[in-house]
């Protein structure tokens, strides 16, 4: 799925309420493609599904499923560290040539960069909220899981290493190591990318509860 995709059924959207603000893409267990689609209201935002072909998805369940899939999906995209990886790429780079003589430290930044390059590669395109995004979001987490708390171990050697002088050679690889892990954590560390996911079952049925509450058009509940 590709912008124009997205363009189009705002496109669409804003046919049956022209404040369009928003479409997240879905796509169903089945394949079939589903589109959360927000409109701005002085207070609040009403909402509406539509199918691939344009048309409003009045079923409740369909809709409850779409809208818990997109905020659990956006979970994983903060908790695995997505919406950093541009930042945190850049800050690497930044760090190595401090890194030059310090080889845990140098170890721990190649360790994280090429963990985060699969991340970087995902983000590229178009985020179509879907279970096989969650599985993918959930993989790459847990390698960048796993050089995260290299970094850490990296970034409090560097501080032991310190005596407090002010301006010593190793203080600025410290702190630019201690920044990336800041970035990193700043939407939930991905090496706890696990509990953030759990953690975001009530969250999620709360916005599905929203959805419905303020939806475009009414409901047809299971019969």
């Amino acid at each position: 799925m590709d912008a124009g995709r997205i363009e189009e059924v705002a496109a669409i959207a804003a046919r049956h309420d022209a404040a369009i603000a928003g479409v997240v893409p879905t796509r169903r267990v089945d394949g079939e493609e589903r589109f959360l689609c927000a409109f701005a209201r002085e207070e609040r935002f009403a909402w509406a599904v539509l199918d691939g072909m344009g048309a409003i998805v009045a079923d409740a369940q369909d809709v409850r499923d779409t809208a818990e899939l997109v905020a659990m999906c956006e979970t994983a995209e903060e908790a695995s560290a997505a919406l950093a990886v541009g930042a945190a790429l850049g800050q690497i780079a930044d760090a190595r040539p401090l890194a030059a003589d310090v080889e845990d430290a140098a170890v721990a930044l190649e360790a994280l960069a090429q963990a985060l390059a699969p991340l970087a590669a995902s983000t590229a395109s178009v985020r179509v909220a879907e279970g096989v995004y969650l599985d993918r979001a959930a993989a790459c987490a847990s390698i960048v899981g796993d050089r995260f708390d290299l970094l850490k171990e990296a970034a409090l050697a560097a501080s032991a290493r310190l005596t407090g002088a002010p301006g010593e050679p190793g203080e600025g690889l410290a702190e630019a190591l201690w920044d990336i892990v800041r970035l990193l954590a700043r939407d939930g560390a991905p090496d706890r990318f696990r509990e953030a996911i759990e953690g975001s079952f009530g969250t999620a049925e709360a916005f599905a509860d929203d959805v419905l509450a303020h939806y475009l058009v009414a409901l047809e509940e299971d019969r």
